[in-house]
């Protein structure tokens, strides 16, 4: 693994488990096993790195669903599928809500942005399949971003309250969600 792929994955354990704010280069250089000094050699600043470790986040998770056929899943399959990342990899949450957080407060717009990225590839990941459905590409826009506030807070409970029923909320959830299309269809 190349050195600069090797300081962005140690960046991104490193915010997920003490926040972007709380992280030094000393403490991603430690994880990475590397001087601090390398890590100034790849990346200006902290905020470099943060971009950085966004961009590698965004690529593996669309790099996942490449070469997958064009046929829609069930939808009970879909949100089986996106409910077992709050158990599987709950950190990918973290980094979501770390970045969403940062987004909200940053002065300069940077950030802000990303998280504009993140929302917007988000909703159209969600509202493709369901335009085909649903025909409207406006009305297929808007249960996109239902859906996805849904999922980011439903993960959210999971990850905060390990009692939380997620098994439950997404049982309801795809009821919502069948006698909705079912009555947009008749």
């Amino acid at each position: 693994m190349n050195k600069r792929k090797q300081l962005i994955d140690a960046a991104y354990k490193v915010f997920v488990k003490k926040g972007y704010l709380n992280a030094s280069i000393k403490d991603i250089a430690n994880e990475a096993m590397m001087t601090p000094g390398l890590v100034h050699y790849y990346f200006k600043n902290k905020e470099e790195l943060l971009l950085s470790v966004q961009e590698e986040v965004q690529t593996n998770y669309h790099r996942q669903y490449d070469g997958q056929t064009q046929e829609m899943p069930s939808l009970k399959s879909t949100l089986n599928e996106i409910k077992s990342r709050a158990h599987e990899n709950p950190d990918w949450y973290r980094w979501r809500y770390e970045i969403y957080s940062l987004g909200i407060k940053d002065a300069e717009g940077n950030l802000e942005q990303q998280v504009r990225t993140v929302l917007k590839d988000g909703r159209d990941s969600i509202s493709r399949p369901m335009e085909s459905i649903l025909g409207d590409t406006k009305e297929a826009s808007s249960l996109a971003s239902v859906l996805l506030a849904c999922f980011d807070g439903l993960a959210l409970q999971r990850i905060v309250d390990p009692e939380f029923d997620i098994d439950q909320s997404y049982e309801v959830l795809h009821k919502m969600l069948e006698l909705y299309l079912n009555k947009e269809k008749g």
